[in-house]
């Protein structure tokens, strides 16, 4: 993590920009999705898809997975690493670093994921089901982890592979072992990365300019979702002013832990909104509170941020940026639909957790 996060240089992404207009080209649009969502059952969403990209992975996973959703879940995995590592591929040197900024997001998504999912007993298919092979952590490195028979054992993984996640996490396994609460760790692995970046980000150019802006936002959404997390608790103001993620617009740390002082979660969820921009009262609004969506929200809202940035700057690093977010809510889409068929969820429940890419 530490030796990819560079400082970027400017250079001309015009030609990488002519790839990445291509590949999101080929994304669902919002009027695609609908009749996905009406299909019968899940065997006829893959043959549906088996008539796109998704074809030939598809294809492929279902000769060595016959199970439907196992098939899909593992087809759009492939898809979605193939796309990123060309997007990388694409990309200019001193553009490299901007991405890596980006992928580290979706390596600390995937942190969380195996963290929740070991603590809480989740089985290693459905776990799976949830991540995003990106940056360190390829289809490869994410199936190793998933045989850690538990969290000490993750870390162990980590260090042995040299990975600085490994003391990121490490401090956090004492409050694991006592309390079985993982928030720590996800607190202080959301903390690590977003000093390093800050570091990273603070080179003179443009494409560093936007992203320090997404980082703004990123912490300024992160301190709202922990909050909501550390709200009742039981921890203390100053334990508490510990989780605050320095570099954001609207909160500071001082209203941070004014805001913690609030038990009452809808109390917190307006005093938020209030507190926030327009983006944030929207995606607290679309949540309701509910931490998970919350989270889908926020990734939904900084994709909006990026591709208002990128029709204004098509030149600029944005365009690459807002196609790393929509790229993985479609694959985060399909699989959702995959689920919903499979499970006979009712059309009008798996809408409310549809988020459209395009």
């Amino acid at each position: 993590m530490n030796a990819l996060l560079q400082r970027p240089a400017d250079v001309d992404l015009s030609y990488f920009n002519a790839r990445v207009r291509a590949m999101r080209g080929l994304l669902f649009r919002r009027e695609e999705y609908e009749p996905l969502m009406r299909l019968s059952s899940i065997d006829a969403l893959l043959e549906r898809l088996k008539a796109t990209r998704y074809g030939p992975h598809i294809e492929a996973a279902l000769s060595r997975r016959p199970e439907p959703s196992e098939a899909l879940s593992a087809a759009l995995v492939t898809e979605l690493a193939a796309s990123l590592s060309m997007l990388w591929k694409s990309a200019p040197e001193g553009a490299r670093p901007l991405l890596k900024a980006m992928y580290t997001h979706w390596e600390i998504f995937d942190l969380k994921v195996l963290l929740r999912g070991i603590a809480r007993g989740v089985r290693r298919e459905e776990m799976k089901a949830s991540l995003i092979p990106a940056g360190e952590f390829d289809a490869a490195s994410l199936d190793a982890l998933l045989t850690s028979k538990d969290i000490p054992d993750l870390i162990s993984f980590l260090e042995t592979w040299g990975s600085p996640y490994a003391g990121v996490l490490k401090p956090g396994l004492i409050e694991y072992k006592r309390s079985g609460r993982i928030i720590e760790m996800e607190l202080r692995a959301d903390l690590a990365t977003n000093a390093l970046l800050i570091d990273a980000l603070s080179a003179s150019s443009t494409g560093a300019s936007i992203m320090r802006e997404w980082l703004g936002r990123k912490a300024d959404f992160q301190n709202a979702l922990t909050l909501f997390k550390i709200s009742g608790e039981g921890y203390s103001a100053n334990a508490a002013s510990g989780f605050f993620m320095e570099g954001g617009f609207g909160l500071t740390r001082e209203r941070f832990i004014r805001l913690f002082g609030l038990k009452d979660k809808e109390e917190l969820l307006n005093a938020l909104g209030a507190a926030g921009t327009g983006a944030m009262k929207k995606a607290l609004a679309l949540s309701g509170g509910d931490t998970m969506l919350m989270e889908e929200a926020v990734e939904d809202a900084m994709k909006e941020h990026f591709r208002t940035l990128s029709i204004i700057d098509p030149l600029s690093i944005a365009l690459a940026a807002s196609f790393i977010y929509m790229k993985i809510r479609e694959m985060k889409n399909l699989r959702l639909i995959g689920r919903g068929l499979a499970f006979g969820v009712p059309l009008d429940e798996l809408r409310l957790f549809i988020f459209y890419p395009v």
